[in-house]
């Protein structure tokens, strides 16, 4: 069976799920809690896959810089969209259905960080893939995403609205070497 690294991050965002009945169609946050694995198929000399530290610098950061204490909108969500926009406020819109209607429940937001994982350390090294995404929304309730999880619409139109944003990002952060031996 393959060896996988998990890392653990946190992050606070506001939400809120359109048309549902009851309290969740309120603004609300969350202290979300995400167990990120990547499942690897050869280990460097040094001993490891990929350093914790480079999962944190590339995914963890990017998780701080687009989600942590913003507002994570349904592209229908038109009036706090706007209000996030004027008031030049933190928003992550959500891109699974190219525009239409996505609740950012657990399970959207998951797959959308899954495919954000997957994209940013993925490439990073040859052989070293997301596995999963356990999404903690409160302390008692979690998602899982996996690959099979998402439909290959959902991450045609994900990458449509957000391939340029991943790249630029990936590219501004570059990659680290953690070996001394193989320094230049």
């Amino acid at each position: 069976m393959p060896q996988t690294v998990t890392r653990i991050f946190t992050f606070d965002s506001g939400h809120r799920v359109m048309n549902e009945c009851f309290k969740c169609f309120n603004l609300h946050g969350h202290t979300y809690k995400i167990e990120a694995t990547w499942q690897f198929d050869t280990i460097e000399s040094i001993g490891y896959a990929v350093d914790f530290k480079e999962i944190k610098r590339l995914f963890g950061q990017f998780v701080d810089d687009y989600l942590d204490h913003g507002f994570i909108a349904n592209p229908h969500d038109s009036t706090y969209i706007k209000a996030c926009i004027e008031e030049k406020s933190k928003l992550w819109v959500m891109s699974l259905n190219q525009g239409n209607y996505c609740n950012p429940t657990a399970e959207n937001i998951a797959k959308e960080i899954f495919l954000i994982a997957d994209s940013l350390v993925h490439d990073y090294k040859v052989g070293l893939r997301c596995q999963n995404i356990r999404l903690w929304e409160t302390p008692n309730c979690y998602v899982d995403c996996d690959v099979t999880s998402i439909t290959r619409d959902e991450k045609h139109n994900f990458f449509k609205e957000n391939e340029t944003k991943l790249s630029d990002y990936k590219k501004l952060k570059g990659k680290r070497n953690y070996d001394d031996r193989k320094k230049d």
